[in-house]
């Protein structure tokens, strides 16, 4: 079975998301990462089946416009909707990792889940064991528990 075709509206959404992305990494203009996020909302709401848009909203709303808690609840509805693609586990793992001991757990964990399902040869493997050992070792020296709550 084939993956079903992307919408032409869908593919042009995006494109514009990814211009004012584009845009807003260049000017750090929070009103085009403001427009980015409407485009990939937009994207997705004419392929729902199609991930990447949603993974593009949810890292410009969680670095770039600090919603925090809507990046993750993005990540995780992409998560529900492509269990075994990688990159939302990796990119909800860095998000975590900035912000704080707190979450650094859950950071863990989605790290975990990135490199069991992530091929041998993706570019942020190394990063992401780095980074996992450390957020590691910083919870062992305080005794916090690698639990997720």
């Amino acid at each position: 079975m084939s993956e079903p075709k992307i919408p032409f509206y869908a593919k042009m959404w995006f494109a514009w998301g990814q211009s004012c992305t584009y845009w807003g990494n260049r000017t750090l203009s929070k009103q085009m990462y403001r427009w980015a996020f409407n485009a990939y909302t937009r994207a997705q709401t004419y392929a729902p089946w199609w991930g990447m848009p949603v993974l593009r909203r949810a890292v410009i709303r969680g670095r770039e416009l600090d919603d925090y808690a809507g990046a993750v609840r993005d990540f995780g509805d992409l998560i529900k909707l492509e269990p075994e693609w990688a990159e939302p586990y990796l990119q909800r793992g860095i998000l975590h990792s900035f912000h704080g001991l707190h979450a650094a757990a859950r950071a863990i964990a989605d790290f975990d889940q990135f490199l069991k399902l992530a091929p041998a040869t993706h570019s942020w493997r190394t990063d992401a064991e780095r980074l996992t050992e450390r957020l590691r070792e910083e919870l062992q020296e305080r005794g916090w528990s690698e639990q997720t709550d």
